[in-house]
């Protein structure tokens, strides 16, 4: 299986034999050095953006079932214009989801969370600042703001993540080594609908409901208007196909909270 460690080993000894005949015949060119490093760098960009290519560590992106099982998940919040109207949809639908929050959102909607994790929602990390450059920060420091987001969580509905989902959904060496240190789960997807980008709701409900499979995963974001009116029709033609609606965790297997 394509990881991390088997590439850098892979490649260290094919940069080895390189040097070891150029030295020996002195024959090889400067630019096979530069196509080395830019084969390595395309398979360490495909395994930084691909969760589940479980490059770095094992990502949870789906269920392995026949059953008629989804599950679905919200990121970025909480937000005070939607997630009231979304949790209200959930309730009167009876469905659990997984809400993957930014901890710097929890401030001032306290009422939103203990909202969701009392309706039986997942409460998830997405980390505390979702900064831009967040992929950049040491190790040390992604383990800081993860676990910033977790003593907000456990502030307001007494509870510490365990699983977490990627800002931006990009993994490298140094969010590996913090989420091993933080003895978190990472989480990912199968479906990942674009919500945020979308501006057509018949071609948002027809790209997800396309991807109705067993055992998927759907990511969303509960700050997004048109998500909020995509998701009855969604809900309906999931249902009518036969599917139930099971929280992540479950679906996944996967304990919860730590």
């Amino acid at each position: 299986m394509l990881s991390f460690r088997n590439t850098n080993i892979f490649f260290i000894a094919l940069l080895g034999a390189l040097i070891y005949y150029d030295v020996q015949t002195g024959v090889v060119p400067w630019y096979a050095y530069v196509l080395l490093v830019i084969l390595y760098s395309l398979i360490v960009f495909y395994g930084c953006i691909y969760l589940s290519a479980n490059f770095f560590l094992k990502t949870y992106c789906s269920a392995k079932t026949s059953q008629k099982q989804i599950a679905i998940s919200f990121d970025d919040g909480p937000a005070r214009e939607f997630t009231p109207e979304l949790l209200s949809l959930l309730k009167n639908e009876n469905i659990a989801a997984a809400f993957f929050c930014i901890g710097k959102n929890i401030a001032g909607n306290e009422p939103l969370l203990k909202q969701a994790d009392e309706e039986g929602h997942l409460i998830g990390n997405h980390s505390y600042s979702h900064h831009a450059m967040f992929d950049l920060f040491s190790s040390r420091n992604m383990l800081g703001d993860m676990q910033q987001m977790d003593a907000e969580a456990q502030r307001v509905v007494g509870k510490k993540p365990r699983l977490f989902r990627p800002p931006y959904g990009v993994i490298n060496p140094n969010l590996k080594s913090a989420i091993e240190k933080g003895g978190y789960a990472t989480v990912g997807w199968s479906v990942r609908s674009f919500d945020t980008v979308a501006k057509e709701k018949d071609k948002l409900l027809a790209k997800i409901t396309v991807a109705i499979r067993p055992g998927a995963v759907f990511l969303f974001h509960d700050h997004c208007r048109i998500t909020l009116e995509v998701l009855p029709k969604f809900i309906k033609e999931v249902k009518e196909r036969g599917y139930e609606f099971v929280r992540l965790d479950k679906l996944l297997n996967l304990p919860p909270y730590a």
